[in-house]
């Protein structure tokens, strides 16, 4: 007997963070967004490296500033506060405080005890390096040659999908337009079924209401003077063989590649050596639209069932799980921060509302083998958005801790009547996805 007790003790001095009383751990990765510097003369490489022509597609993005508000600095500062607070479930200690926070939004006085384990992508902004031959190594998305040794280096996606996690929150800011009011979004990239379905208008064996009535319909204008759905057209063919359409969605604009981006990444949906051989030939890498057919092991992952739960249907009406797990939270931050400052009634309208989601071929959702709550969390350039960000970023993390929570676990909720937003307080049907989250490597 005091021979298992000792065993015991020497067991949780060296494991402090073991919990007898966690029934389940859950995985989490938090993307504060861009990062980086585009100004530094060495850093206009991209994120976009292509093997084939050993070029980047790109100049470096470093993120939207207004001021004295930079979005790489904001989301980070935001972002180390929700890692801090998902950390506290690691400990017995860390876990009572963790459910007091839970108790401010649930009925419930008792809560399922579980450890959130998180991980950040980054942990600073840009620290100038008169040396540094790649500033931006550490910020990248996609993987790149070293510039001294040339071997290949794992981008932000990469590690992410090596943390094989159940969970992605990315944080970003947007620059509001004239007449935007400011507040937060979701950001989404519909699945296989939605491409395909533009696809098929774009060659003339469907009609163009098929999109136009569907709720993807509010598509992205990246390109000034096209449509909605000639944007969303030449998404689809940049989403299919890397290539942009011309206008009428019929020819490959072939001065415009973005790239085989399942190949710029490490992990198991990556076609083996030899791929760049294929390049022009009938098939996945056809540089006409005629040509073009969806083969190999990426193209059977977007037809399976995993990216369909993740990205098609779902609570929200489309968007999958990646637009619930999304919208829910900013419905935590909607509801937490007015909550947890205890604002009155005619105060709570100091966040700007949920606006529509921004819709495109967007990297992390598509590429990521997790469910992506990828959220525009403000507007920098609205001065009440970067109030709430900065002066209230505790309750702003702790709000969107209890969310993650919640999507894991559930969380009988508490409502008030008198805020525009209430959580559902509803888990994501986890169960369903099988060993999706484990496969990615």
């Amino acid at each position: 007997m005091f021979i298992k007790l000792s065993l015991t003790i020497l067991f949780f001095v060296f494991f402090p963070s073991f919990s007898l009383f966690a029934e389940d751990e859950f995985r989490i990765v938090i993307d504060p967004g861009h990062g980086g510097v585009a100004k530094d003369p060495k850093a206009n490489h991209g994120d976009k490296y292509d093997s084939v022509s050993q070029t980047f597609l790109e100049s470096y993005k470093q993120g939207t500033e207004h001021g004295k508000f930079k979005e790489r600095a904001v989301v980070l500062a935001l972002g180390k506060e929700v890692h801090h607070i998902l950390k506290l479930t690691e400990t017995e200690e860390g876990w009572r405080e963790f459910e007091s926070y839970l108790k401010k939004f649930s009925k419930k006085t008792n809560h399922k005890r579980v450890i959130l384990r998180s991980h950040l992508t980054r942990e600073s902004s840009y620290d100038f390096d008169p040396e540094s031959n790649d500033p931006n190594a550490a910020y990248r998305l996609y993987d790149f040659p070293n510039q001294k040794t040339g071997i290949r280096e794992k981008g932000r996606l990469s590690k992410i999908n090596e943390k094989k996690p159940q969970l992605v929150l990315s944080l970003h800011l947007n620059p509001a337009s004239k007449g935007q009011v400011g507040g937060m979004a979701a950001v989404l990239t519909p699945g296989y079924k939605t491409f395909q379905t533009i696809r098929s208008i774009s060659e003339k064996k469907n009609k163009a209401e098929t999109f136009l009535k569907s709720p993807w319909s509010d598509w992205l204008v990246f390109h000034s003077g096209w449509s909605k759905l000639e944007n969303a057209t030449a998404d689809a063919w940049i989403y299919f063989h890397g290539y942009w359409s011309v206008k009428d969605g019929k020819t490959a604009d072939l001065n415009k590649f973005e790239g085989y981006r399942q190949n710029m990444i490490t992990w198991k949906y990556a076609d083996g050596t030899g791929w760049e051989k294929k390049i022009g030939n009938k098939g996945a890498y056809a540089k006409s639209h005629k040509d073009f057919q969806p083969e190999g092991k990426f193209w059977e992952r977007e037809k399976g069932k995993g990216e369909g739960y993740r990205r098609e249907g779902g609570r929200e009406g489309f968007g999958g799980d990646n637009h619930y797990v999304t919208k829910e939270l900013m419905r935590f931050v909607q509801y937490g921060v007015p909550t947890l400052l205890k604002k009155p009634k005619e105060k709570y309208m100091e966040l700007g509302p949920i606006q529509k989601p921004y819709i495109s071929t967007y990297s992390l959702p598509t590429y990521t083998n997790a469910l992506c709550a990828f959220i525009e969390i403000g507007y920098v350039n609205r001065s009440r958005d970067m109030k709430y960000l900065t002066e209230n970023k505790r309750e702003v993390a702790i709000s969107l801790a209890v969310g993650i929570y919640s999507l894991f676990i559930g969380l009988d909720m508490k409502k008030n009547p008198n805020l525009p937003y209430n959580p559902k307080g509803k888990k994501v049907n986890w169960e369903r996805y099988g060993n999706y989250f484990d496969e990615v490597l």
